[in-house]
C-alpha cells in the first residue's frame, strides 16, 4: 500500500508530471533567474510558486502551471525579464496582478513565464498635488485603506479583494464613477516597461492620445509599474449589501429602470444589482448599495430601492475602506471555477420589461444544469450595473478613455454574467450557457430599441476571453495603429495574452 500523500502535494506533483515547457522556455527562465537573482522560482514545491499559482480567484486558472514565476520588486527587474524574453521569441508569458480575471491566458500561463506584480504594491499620496502613486500589485484594500486615513480616495474597485493593475488598465467601473468617471479616467501618469525593455514615463497632459489609449486597452502597451492617479476627498459613507427573495423581482426591476436615468441627478448614489440562480433554481437578489455621505437619501431613485423589504440588511454608515473590505469578504470564500461574460444594454425608456426578460432567459438556460444534485455548490448570476451618460461626461472632462464614452451618449446598463462551479467537466456547459444569453441579446436588443442603433462598447473588466472587446471601441483603428507603433514586433499582442487590437 502506497503511503498517503497530502492533497496539495498530489496536485503539485500531478502538475509537474504533465508540465512540458520547451527547451527555450527553460533557457529563458534560467537567464531571467541569473538577471534577477532570488526573484525567480521554477520549483512547484517552493512556497512562493505554490502560493502565487494558487491565488487565482477562479480555481480553473490554478491548473495552469508556468515554467517559472518571476516576482520583480522594481521596474528595473521587470526590464531585466523583458530583455531576456526578447531573446526568445517563441516563449510565451503572462502578467498577473491580483489574478481576479477568470480568463485563461490573461493573467495565467501554462509552461511559459509568469511575471507577477505581487511585490510591486502599495500607495503613497502627495497632499499638495492631490495625486496618489499606486503600484499595480496587491488588491484595492491595500490602496484605499491608507488613502482614506488621509481623507481621500481614488476611483477604484467596489469589492476590496479585486486586483489593482488589471482593473485600472481595463477601465474600471466604481461606486464613484457617477461623480468622477471610470477609474482609468483619473489616471494622469504611467510608469511602464515597454516591449523593447525600456522604462517609459507617460504624462497625460504631454501625450494625450496615448493616455486615452492606455485608459481601457488592457496590457497591450506595456507592463505598468506605477500609476499616478487623481484623488478626491471622502468622508463617512453609507452602504453595504441587502439580500432579497426572488418574489421581489418586479419591485427591484422597476426601481432599476428608474435608477438608471436618475443616477445623473444623484451622482453620489451607486448600486450593483445581482440576480442569482442557485441549486434547484433557487432565486435571490443581492444588491450592493453605496452613497457618498453618511445617510442615504429619503427620496429619489435610490430611496425607491431602499423601500423594498429585504430578508437580510447589512448596510450602515462606515468608512469607505471598511465598506470595500466588507463587500469583498463573501467573495473570498468562493473556491470555484468561474466565468465572466459581458454585454452592454441601452436604456430603453419604453421597455422596462427587458430586465426581467433577460433574467427569465438566463434562468431557462441554467435551471436544468443547476438541478443536477452533483452541482450543489454551483450558481449563475447577472449583475445589472447602471452606466448613466454622466459617466461619459466626466470621462470627457478628464481627457477621455479607450471606450470612447461621452456625455452625449445614451444611458446604459452593463451586464456581468457570471457562473461558478466545482468540476472541470462542467467548464464548457456553464460558459456555453452564458454565451447563449449574449447571442440571444444580440437579437433581442434591436427588437427592444425598434431598430435604433446606439454606441454600446463593452467593459473589458467583465468580458469573456472570446469576446472582441476592443472591436466594440469606436477608436479601434487609431488604437491598433498606436499599439503597433509602440510594439512593432507584436511582443505583447502575440505573446502576452489578454485582449488585443
Amino acid at each position: 500500500m502506497l503511503p498517503l500523500v497530502p492533497l496539495f502535494l498530489t496536485t503539485i506533483l500531478t502538475g509537474r508530471a504533465t508540465a512540458t515547457p520547451s527547451s527555450s522556455t527553460k533557457a529563458a527562465c534560467n537567464e531571467i533567474a541569473a538577471a534577477v537573482p532570488s526573484r525567480v522560482w521554477s520549483n512547484q514545491l517552493s512556497p512562493n510558486y505554490f502560493s502565487e499559482v494558487n491565488s487565482y480567484w477562479s480555481t480553473a486558472l490554478r491548473d495552469a502551471k508556468p515554467a517559472c514565476l518571476v516576482l520583480p520588486q522594481s521596474a528595473q527587474e521587470v526590464v531585466a525579464a523583458i530583455k531576456v524574453l526578447n531573446k526568445y521569441p517563441d516563449v510565451l508569458f503572462a502578467v498577473k496582478s491580483g489574478g481576479h480575471t477568470p480568463n485563461e491566458r490573461h493573467s495565467s500561463i501554462k509552461d511559459g513565464v509568469l511575471i507577477s506584480t505581487r511585490d510591486l504594491s502599495g500607495v503613497t499620496y502627495d497632499d499638495e498635488t492631490q495625486i496618489a502613486s499606486v503600484k499595480p500589485g496587491g488588491e484595492w484594500n491595500d490602496v484605499i485603506g491608507p488613502l482614506v486615513e488621509r481623507g481621500v480616495a481614488i476611483v477604484g474597485g467596489r469589492l476590496g479583494l479585486v486586483g489593482v493593475g488589471g482593473y485600472l488598465l481595463q477601465g474600471g467601473i466604481s461606486f464613484l464613477s457617477a461623480q468622477y468617471g471610470l477609474a482609468a479616467d483619473s489616471i494622469v501618469g504611467w510608469e511602464m516597461v515597454t516591449a523593447d525593455g525600456t522604462i517609459r514615463t507617460v504624462d497625460a497632459s504631454e501625450e494625450p492620445e496615448l493616455a486615452v489609449a492606455l485608459r481601457g486597452s488592457g496590457s497591450q502597451f506595456g507592463i505598468v509599474t506605477e500609476f499616478k492617479v487623481k484623488a478626491y476627498p471622502i468622508g463617512q459613507v453609507w452602504g453595504g449589501m441587502r439580500i432579497y427573495s426572488g418574489g421581489k423581482a418586479d419591485e427591484i426591476y422597476a426601481a432599476l429602470h428608474n435608477f438608471v436615468p436618475g443616477n445623473a441627478e444623484d451622482e453620489k448614489s451607486a448600486i450593483i444589482l445581482t440576480d442569482v440562480t442557485a441549486v434547484g433554481g433557487t432565486r435571490i437578489f443581492l444588491i450592493f448599495y453605496f452613497y457618498a455621505g453618511p445617510k442615504p437619501p429619503t427620496s429619489g431613485p435610490l430611496a425607491q430601492f431602499l423601500n423594498i423589504g429585504s430578508m437580510i440588511d447589512i448596510t450602515s454608515t462606515q468608512s469607505y475602506a471598511k465598506l470595500l473590505k466588507s463587500n469583498g469578504e463573501g467573495a473570498v470564500l468562493l473556491q470555484s471555477r468561474v466565468s465572466f461574460r459581458t454585454f452592454t444594454l441601452p436604456y430603453v425608456k419604453e421597455a422596462p420589461h427587458m430586465y426581467s426578460e433577460i433574467s427569465d432567459k438566463f434562468r431557462s438556460l441554467v435551471s436544468d444544469i443547476l438541478k443536477n444534485p452533483l452541482r450543489l455548490t454551483s450558481q449563475c448570476s447577472i449583475d445589472f450595473q447602471p452606466f448613466p451618460s454622466i459617466i461619459g461626461k466626466h470621462s470627457q472632462e478628464r481627457g477621455g478613455n479607450a471606450m470612447g464614452i461621452s456625455g452625449s451618449d445614451i444611458d446604459r446598463v452593463l451586464l456581468e454574467i457570471q457562473c461558478s462551479w466545482a468540476s472541470k467537466n462542467d467548464d464548457a456547459i456553464f460558459r456555453e450557457a452564458s454565451k447563449q444569453l449574449t447571442d440571444w441579446l444580440e437579437v433581442k436588443v434591436p427588437e427592444w430599441t425598434k431598430g435604433r442603433e446606439f454606441y454600446l462598447p463593452y467593459l473589458m473588466n467583465d468580458a469573456a476571453g472570446d469576446q472582441n472587446v476592443t472591436g466594440t471601441y469606436r477608436g479601434y483603428g487609431k488604437f491598433k495603429a498606436l499599439q503597433a507603433e509602440m510594439d512593432p514586433q507584436g511582443f505583447f499582442k502575440t505573446r502576452g495574452g489578454g485582449f488585443v487590437y
